[in-house]
Formats: C-alpha cells, structure tokens, sequence
C-alpha cells in the first residue's frame, strides 16, 4: 500500500518531562537480559526485561504542543528496512534558499535478495518533493548513501564493491558523474560519510570502513579518511586511503577492530570538518580539523567507562580484556550519535546511553531500561577542572552525591543523574543536558510493562536511541530520537511501537519543556518509527528531519532464530518520511525562539592553541568572524589563574602568543573569551 502525501501534522502531541533526578527500583535494577557478543552487525537480545516505572520529577511540566509548524512528505518507500548499522547521519543535505536532498538506502523489488538496492532519492524544490523514486540513483547494485550540498550541486556516496563518489552541479537534477571508486585495492571499504568544508566548498571529505572476514570467523575493521578537493570540473583525488587521523588502526592499535560499520557520523560547517565516533567498547570521542581536513585534533566527550593499569580510563576495550572480577555494569554509549557544527565553530552532539556488562568471552548482559537516556555536549561546556569532557567518576564535587556509585566508580561516569548533577555545575545545562524520558499519560512517571518477551532488537540499545543533531545559522538546536512509547502499543505483539519526537534549545541554551512528537497524527497510529535521522544544518528557525515507518516492529534484515519476530517475518513497505519543522515564536512557551538574526555573535569560528606539548611560546590561533576584544586567561589544574592578558583581534586569522618560559612543567587550561562567548582548550607545558 502506498501513502499519499501528508502536508501538514494536526493532532495535539503527547509531551515530555527532562528527568532531573529519575530513580529506578531495585526490581528494575535486577531486571537484565544474556545476549550473544555482537558481530559487526550488533545482533542483540534485549528483551528479558520486568515491567518498569521510572519515577519522575515533580517540577515536570505538561504543557500541550501542536505541530501545526510542520510539514510532512513522503519521499519514498522501500522493502530494504536496514538503514544503519548503529549510527546514522549525512542522509539530508540543505541549502540556504530552502531546499532539500534526502536519501536512504532503497529497494522495491519485492525480492529477498535485494537486486535493486541503492541510493532510493528524492528533492525538495522549496514548496514540494518530487515523485517518488522508481529506480536507484547509482549503476550498480549499492547501499548505504550519504548525501552533501556542493555549491549550487551536490555529492553522493555509497558503496558497492568500495565507496563511490558521485557529483553533479545542478542540485536535484541532471546525471550523476563517477568521480572516483575506492575499490579492492583497498579491501573495498564501505559504509561511507561524506560532507563539504571550505571556500566555495573546495573541500570533499569521506570516512568509510574496510572489513574483512578472518579464517576464524572475526572481522579486520580499519576506519580510513579521505579528502577530495575540486575546483569546477577539475578533481584532485589522493592516490591512497589513510587511516582516520588519531586512530590507531594497526594490529596493535588501541582501535584495532573497536570501530566498525556506521560507527561514525561527520558534520562541516566554514573551515570545520569533524567525525564523531563512539561504540559501546570504546569512550565517546570526535576528530576535529580547523583547516579542512590539513590537521586535526582529538576531543573526548566521555571517557571509556573502565581503567587501564595506570589508573586512567582506556580507549576501548575487548571482551577477553574486560578487567578480572569486575562483575558490576558500566553504563555507556548504546552505538548511536550525532554531531553539527555551528557557525561559530561550536561543535554540537548527542549519544544515546544503555548499562551491560560482559559475562563471558562470548556472552553480555545488559539492562535495556535502566540508565537509558540521551546526553546532549556541545564544545563550550566546560568541567571543574577547566576542561571539555565529562569528568571520570571521582573526579567531580558531585560525586560526593553518590555514595552508591563508589564500588563501581568510573562504571557510573554517565549515570544519567550524575549527569544532570554535572550539568548543575556553575550553570552549564546550556551545554550538558539529559532528555529522552517522554511522559505520554501523563501520569508523572515512565511505564513500561511490556518489554519482556520483545524479541526483536534494534542496532541501537537504548529505549531511547538514534539521537540526530540539527542547529540553524541563528544558534537554535533541534533533536529528533526515537523512544519506545507508553501509549502507542501494537495489539498483534501487545509491544511498543517507537516514536519520533524533537527536542529543542534555543540560541540562547534555554531547553523547552516540552518535545513535538512527529508520530502523533493519525497516519501514524500503527507505525513504529526507527530510526532517524536529520541536516547537521538548518537555516532561519526551519529544521529537515526524516524516520524511517512501517506497521511492523524490529527489522527484516536481522530475522534469524535469535529474533524471529522481526518486521512480522517478511518484506514490507517501509516509508522514509521527511518533516520540515518550524517552531514559531509565537507558539506559547516560544518566545525566545529566533527566526531572525540576533545580535550576539561569537567572534570565534575557531580556536587552537601550538605547539602542544609548550616550551617557551604558546601560540593561540583564533580564526574571527569579525573584530573584537579579546581577553586570555590561564589556569593550573587546581583551577588557580596563573596569568591574564588582553588583545584585539581582527576578521580572519590571529595568532597571539603567551610566554610559558615561567611556567612549572604541566597541565593547564587557557580562556579566551570575547563578545560574552568564550572557549577553553588544555595544553601541557614540558
């Protein structure tokens, strides 16, 4: 069956509450499930949970919200329902006069084997999207497209024996010209990210995965970069894939095998390029370059929850090497994420968290509805100790708070009220914010009674999951994720449909109290929405998000005997819907919202400091968007100020300095501000 066109989304939404304090009952706590270790393919068994109640705040606000600030489109239907293996970004591409590319990984063949298969597209010319799509965009059987804005065209991958890029000037129509396959020579990578940096968007940057299958049935997983650059007609394209910079991919390598399909997602914004990466063995992280992919840095959101033998939290890890008689759970990162990039170089993200623990060499237990929620960062959130990530447990006042986490310490670093606590820390909620618990009764808590015996399973863990981060060119953010919903329950299996709903923040940090639920009209009454997805970029208070639908639950592609119930056991019709959302300031509780520019601006794009480890000189390059006054501010790491200076900087590049000849050997954290913005980055004196 085939959905006609749906404009507009009319029906009152069910609302949600931000949890600050959500606790759980002991029953909840005990309540687990045993699962096989995952392949690269993240096959899990979530379902032997109890019947659960979170309790909720009692400051929880319960205001209606409608969506009549939204259109909806159909822009195509697809019986391939496996859009990602964990993480999904770079689907939508935007452009500044309104329209808009989506693509998704296609088939309508009706046939098991797929022979259709590739990149399903559709345009939005600024009023309409086009017919839906009858033929894949690409030659050849493929899968897994991204999509970017170019100038006035756009550029698309995808993989099929190695990644393939494709451009074409004109956005939305004309052919598709081959620019290059990255094929066998480089043991034909695949599922690749693709986004545009630079002046007059100079700049092609891919990530992509190289797996191979090993004689011992263990997969060889290396994560590589590439950069192309064009002028016109004219391509530059390197004559080998390199490892993604600051990953050790060698036998060796602290990443080795850690990182594999879809476990990236990549966002652009001016001269900034960034690649997040995280995966429930590893920390939550993202590589970022200030110069279109010539250098890049690394910064880490949330450390891996386990110590290596120094005493510091390891990069990842592997089952075999999970620490002897640690038996207690450890909460991270259930494999999804989302990252953006605003126009002042603020780098904006989002991950969805689940608890397990590993059980044996093969086998992990997990607690699917406890701890779920998802953690929202951007890069001006700023820690005690004058840094940017989320503090290891033990080193935060708040955990004083916590006197129950202590056995299991480092364990609990992304326990959802420790970070709520943390976000509570000289006022950062702007900047670190929890959400995901959606109240739909009413009733001031979360019940979940039915998710024993669901056994399907998703590629992401959380009952909260698939975060996906958009922020406009006026500093306003938008999240759309998908939840398992109180109240929408499909009657043949008596379990949850999931949901797709957006929460927002304002360009000022102000979180609004209440969510749109895109799945609340009655078109949607018997879908299950999952995942979704959104543009890193939006302009003028007008956000495109899209999730994949269907009347069926859990995924065709992963039925095996573990999970026999996925997608009703047969090939259906998925629908990949697009939503343009606009909020309205004057929708009540909007009124903060910006539609229009407004007059604080960040003068710093960008800021790095070199060299780093320091002797002598630290150089602190600022890249300004316009003049200002700028002051530097430098502090030990017991947060004393060590030194101050003041400096005028100008449009484009500066590069002040400070004297560390008078500094002790070290770590320290240097402040720079301007505008009432400001930015703080470590740097390590020798």
């Amino acid at each position: 069956m085939k959905k006609v066109l749906f404009m507009s989304l009319a029906l009152a939404v069910a609302m949600t509450g931000f949890a600050q304090r959500v606790t759980v009952s002991n029953q909840v706590k005990n309540a687990s499930a045993t699962a096989e270790k995952p392949s690269a393919l993240r096959q899990v068994d979530g379902s032997q949970a109890q019947g659960i109640q979170f309790n909720m705040p009692e400051n929880m606000t319960q205001a209606p919200r409608s969506n009549r600030y939204s259109e909806e489109f159909t822009t195509m239907t697809t019986n391939y329902d496996l859009q990602s293996n964990s993480a999904l970004g770079n689907r939508i591409a935007v452009w500044p006069d309104g329209s808009a590319s989506v693509v998704a990984t296609w088939d309508h063949s009706q046939n098991t084997s797929f022979p259709d298969r590739g990149a399903g597209y559709n345009f939005y010319d600024g009023e309409s999207f086009g017919e839906e799509p009858e033929v894949r965009q690409e030659p050849v059987k493929s899968g897994w497209p991204t999509v970017a804005a170019c100038g006035d065209g756009e550029v698309l991958a995808s993989h099929a024996t190695g990644v393939n890029l494709y451009y074409r000037p004109t956005k939305g129509e004309g052919e598709w010209q081959l620019i290059y396959n990255w094929g066998a020579d480089y043991g034909s990578p695949t599922w690749p990210r693709v986004v545009v940096s630079g002046p007059n968007d100079k700049y092609v940057h891919l990530v992509m995965c190289k797996q191979i299958s090993l004689p011992d049935g263990t997969y060889d997983n290396h994560i590589y970069y590439v950069r192309v650059t064009h002028d016109g007609d004219t391509w530059d394209i390197p004559e080998e894939l390199n490892d993604l910079p600051g990953l050790d991919n060698d036998a060796d390598g602290d990443y080795r095998n850690q990182f594999s399909a879809d476990d990236y997602v990549m966002a652009a914004n001016g001269n900034n390029v960034a690649v997040m990466l995280s995966a429930y063995t590893t920390e939550v992280m993202y590589m970022i370059s200030h110069d279109n992919g010539e250098t890049w840095e690394r910064q880490t959101i949330a450390p891996y929850p386990i110590l290596g033998e120094d005493g510091d939290p390891v990069h990842a890890v592997a089952f075999a090497d999970y620490p002897e008689g640690m038996t207690d759970s450890i909460v991270t990162s259930d494999n999804s994420h989302s990252i953006a990039i605003d126009n002042n170089g603020v780098v904006h993200a989002a991950f969805a968290l689940f608890r397990w623990r590993v059980t044996d060499d093969s086998h992990y237990t997990y607690w699917p509805a406890y701890n779920y929620g998802i953690v929202y960062w951007n890069s001006n959130y700023t820690n005690e100790l004058g840094g940017h990530e989320i503090l290891p447990f033990g080193q935060s006042s708040v955990d004083s708070q916590f006197p129950e986490y202590a056995s299991n310490g480092i364990g609990w670093t992304l326990a959802v009220d420790r970070i709520e606590a943390l976000a509570a820390v000289n006022g950062q909620e702007a900047n670190l914010h929890l959400f995901g618990y959606v109240d739909e009764n009413g009733n001031g808590q979360m019940d979940y009674e039915n998710i024993i015996g669901a056994t399907w399973h998703y590629r992401s863990l959380g009952l909260a999951t698939m975060p996906a981060v958009s922020v406009d060119n006026l500093g306003n953010v938008a999240i759309v994720f998908s939840v398992w919903s109180e109240l929408r329950i499909n009657a043949g299996t008596e379990f949850s449909y999931r949901s797709a709903y957006v929460t927002l923040r304002d360009y000022t940090g102000t979180w609004f109290d209440h969510a749109y639920n895109l799945t609340a009209d009655f078109i949607h009454e018997y879908e299950e929405a999952y995942p979704t997805m959104a543009s890193p970029v939006a302009y003028d208070g007008s956000f495109w998000m899209a999730f994949s639908a269907d009347e069926y639950q859990g995924l065709y592609l992963d039925i095996s005997d573990t999970y026999p119930n996925s997608n009703n056991g047969g090939l259906s019709e998925n629908y990949i819907y697009a939503v343009k959302l606009t909020p309205s300031p004057e929708d009540p509780g909007m009124e903060t919202w910006a539609v229009e520019d407004h007059s604080a601006v960040n003068p710093m794009t960008s800021t790095r400091v070199y060299p780093n480890p320091a002797t002598d000189v630290l150089n602190i390059e600022v890249n300004a968007s316009q003049a200002s006054e700028m002051s530097i501010s430098v502090y030990n790491i017991m947060g004393q100020n060590v030194m101050n200076k003041t400096v005028n900087i100008n449009m484009g590049i500066n590069c002040p300095n400070i004297s560390t000849a008078e500094l002790n050997s070290g770590i320290y954290f240097v402040t720079v501000k301007a505008n009432g913005f400001e930015n703080t980055m470590k740097f390590i004196v020798k």
